[in-house]
């Protein structure tokens, strides 16, 4: 593990796994969000979504276990990132003036802490479930199984309450520092990984842009439209019309 070390002490290797635990991190986001818009479906399929994951702890450790070592090795190479790049400059510039970079690339590390902070009141509000009273104890009747009623839960959470604003508001908030994260770490990482030409730089980060858009739009339909009332109104037409659905084709078996 020598070779791993002396890669790692170089910047070039900090560079190479914040590229991979980011593009790591990267892939859950858009999985996390994929399954979050199921919500828009209603309960059925939201309460039977969540109910797989809960039913699968391979896949479910699994997942966790590589972000938590991803998280901390993305983490401690950004930081040790920093110490490298103002040692290698050890005096001030008499007056700053950003040349190439961007905001999201000069407000990287306070994004990062920000989202980690957001994560962990996440973890503890919608996993836990210890920081917001009444999500605790609600169950579902899927398919004559009870489950934890996962859908209503998310109601709950981004309610037209006091609490719900302020919910709507954190994590719209925190939506935005991930999309900047994102804009700089998608291109930066394709960059660290060996796909940098002038040919196709611009290409490269209108593609970060439009990965940072989609996760900001996919990550904050959910608590938006939860509050503003279309998630349950969509989630109650769609099981409408499943079961109308349902009945048709068993009209017609018969």
């Amino acid at each position: 593990m020598s070779w791993f070390k002396n890669l790692y002490a170089s910047s070039i290797g900090k560079k190479l796994v914040m590229a991979i635990t980011g593009l790591i991190i990267f892939g859950f986001a858009v999985g996390h969000m994929s399954g979050n818009l199921l919500i828009f479906l209603g309960p059925d399929v939201f309460n039977g979504y969540a109910a797989a994951l809960q039913g699968n702890p391979p896949l479910l450790w699994g997942t966790r276990l590589v972000l938590l070592a991803s998280f901390p090795l993305h983490i401690f190479s950004a930081i040790q990132l920093k110490r490298l790049n103002a040692a290698a400059r050890p005096s001030d510039y008499g007056e700053w003036k950003p040349q190439a970079s961007t905001r999201s690339s000069r407000t990287m590390i306070w994004g990062g802490m920000v989202l980690l902070g957001f994560i962990v009141y996440h973890l503890l509000h919608f996993t836990l479930r210890v920081t917001q009273p009444g999500l605790e104890d609600l169950t579902y009747n899927l398919d004559g199984a009870m489950v934890h009623d996962a859908h209503r839960m998310v109601l709950m959470g981004f309610a037209p309450t006091a609490m719900g604003i302020f919910h709507v508001v954190l994590y719209v908030s925190a939506m935005v520092a991930l999309c900047l994260h994102i804009y700089h770490g998608v291109w930066s990482a394709m960059q660290s990984l060996g796909l940098n030409h002038p040919k196709y730089n611009v290409l490269r980060k209108q593609v970060a842009a439009a990965f940072a858009f989609v996760l900001l739009i996919g990550f904050s339909a959910g608590p938006l439209l939860t509050i503003a009332g279309v998630t349950k109104a969509a989630g109650e037409a769609f099981t409408k019309q499943s079961t109308q659905q349902v009945d048709s084709d068993a009209t017609v078996r018969r």
